[in-house]
């Protein structure tokens, strides 16, 4: 995924949408959030989910891509994945977000983490399989079939960003049962 420079622009909803589907991460054209609902971005008309295709359709077809983002209208479709095969997700607290960061295990093998500015958490994307329990004040597993807004999505205003970027993370996901272990040893210093 090529990140923004100031001689290099941020990149387009589709060539974020051909990267992500290059990764071998599933994506589905998203609704834009306007006027406090979500809205089709061609017409800007409500829509009930934030995806707009059935999330079984998530594709890394790059033709089915190219089709989907080019779609005129008054906005470009954010892009999502979903969660399952391909890609699993940890939604972590801020607090516990910079402890990872800070551990050299995590540091030698990281992950991309998304945020959202003023939020105080972020997700962390990492490699199927999930453990189905995650015993965590802090962190919990985000089930099979969640969208998730990729960069360069926004949620009216709310721009998606990475904390790591896909590039940083050498363009693969941590395991996921790494993560947890990473996740319940942190658990277990902090309440010793």
């Amino acid at each position: 995924m090529p990140t923004s420079t100031p001689d290099n622009p941020p990149p387009t909803t589709l060539q974020a949408a051909l990267s992500y589907a290059e990764l071998g991460w599933s994506v589905l054209p998203g609704a834009v959030w306007k006027g406090g609902h979500f809205a089709d971005p061609a017409t800007e008309q409500p829509v009930t989910s934030p995806c707009l295709r059935p999330i079984e359709e998530a594709t890394t077809d790059a033709e089915l891509v190219a089709e989907w983002w080019s779609t005129p209208g008054l906005h470009e479709p954010n892009v999502f994945t979903v969660t399952g095969p391909e890609v699993g997700a940890f939604a972590v607290a801020d607090s516990l977000v910079m402890a990872l960061a800070d551990d050299p295990w995590f540091s030698k093998l990281p992950t991309p983490v998304l945020a959202f500015p003023n939020m105080p958490i972020a997700y962390l994307l990492v490699r199927p399989p999930l453990p189905s329990v995650l015993l965590s004040d802090e962190a919990r597993v985000m089930e099979a079939g969640m969208p998730m807004p990729l960069p360069p999505s926004a949620l009216e205003t709310t721009p998606v960003t990475w904390l790591v970027t896909p590039e940083q993370a050498g363009n693969r996901l941590m395991p996921g049962d790494v993560l947890a272990g990473l996740v319940q040893s942190f658990e277990k210093r902090k309440s010793a």
